[in-house]
């Protein structure tokens, strides 16, 4: 004898599988625009650090005022020891040498400190934040974003799995050194790290934004929990508790007849109940 099942007619069960299938490729406009930008915003904070190399070096911009300065010193020193050697070989007296060495080394001392203030200028164009370049400063900042941006999703991974504490201590950990040199880098330069009363100042705020963010992804892991159990009951629904039902409804407006199976209607209402009330106390 066979199975009922095998007498569904074909129209029936593609029916059925289109259903399926368009419920698990349905995607809005407005979700794929969110996840595109969420992936963009991370690509960015976790290879940051990478686009120092698209700005020049410090060592390159001050390359030719340093290969001048040297220059300079070279000549300048080549001209004292000629003036020495005349001296030894009498060329010249020994206030002739000295007339000619103080006029050497008041011309030259211009000559250099002309390239010290060039080379002090370079530097402070090159500057920002405090730090000696551009460049410096976002490779820092790429380096810090990076550490943030890990240790959150760790610690998101650590409440969604239920993991214990000590495990949620290095993640904030993590966080708050982050948030330590994130509010350095962008308020405060490289000399007030030497005053005590700013690192007390700084670790205070980093631990208050710490507790923030704690906080805040707790409260994100919890809705996006309840996100994850109400798309579970729907694809449930989609994939079990409606196929059941149209399956046997469809069968019924074909043949007549209720089909034979194992399970009964109100067997798949009773699970359908279950599953939904099982979601509702979970949210």
């Amino acid at each position: 004898m066979s199975k009922p099942q095998n007498n569904i007619p074909r129209s029936i069960k593609s029916f059925l599988s289109i259903q399926t299938m368009m419920g698990k490729m349905t995607m809005t406009r407005g979700k794929l625009v969110k996840t595109s930008l969420a992936g963009m915003v991370t690509f960015l904070l976790v290879t940051m650090s990478m686009f120092h190399i698209f700005f020049p070096a410090r060592s390159v911009t001050l390359k030719p005022n340093d290969l001048e300065y040297h220059k300079t010193i070279n000549e300048r020193n080549a001209l004292l020891n000629r003036h020495l050697e005349d001296l030894k070989n009498e060329v010249i007296t020994p206030k002739n040498y000295y007339e000619k060495t103080t006029l050497l080394l008041s011309d030259y001392s211009q000559k250099i400190k002309t390239l010290n203030d060039k080379r002090d200028l370079l530097k402070k164009n090159l500057s920002f934040r405090g730090r000696t370049s551009l460049r410096f400063w976002i490779f820092i900042f790429g380096l810090v974003s990076a550490l943030m941006f890990f240790s959150c999703k760790s610690l998101y991974d650590d409440i969604i799995n239920g993991s214990n504490y000590g495990f949620q201590f290095v993640s904030l950990t993590g966080i708050t050194v982050a948030f330590f040199w994130l509010i350095h880098l962008i308020f405060l330069t490289q000399k007030d790290f030497s005053e005590n009363s700013y690192v007390l100042i700084i670790s205070l705020c980093a631990w208050l934004a710490t507790f923030f963010t704690y906080f805040l992804v707790k409260n994100y892991t919890y809705k996006d929990d309840i996100i994850l159990k109400q798309l579970s009951l729907i694809d449930k629904i989609k994939t079990i508790h409606y196929p059941r039902v149209a399956l046997k409804a469809l069968y019924a407006e074909r043949n007549d007849k209720a089909m034979l199976a194992t399970d009964t209607v109100k067997e798949n209402a009773d699970a359908f109940d279950k599953d939904i009330v099982s979601t509702l106390k979970d949210v």
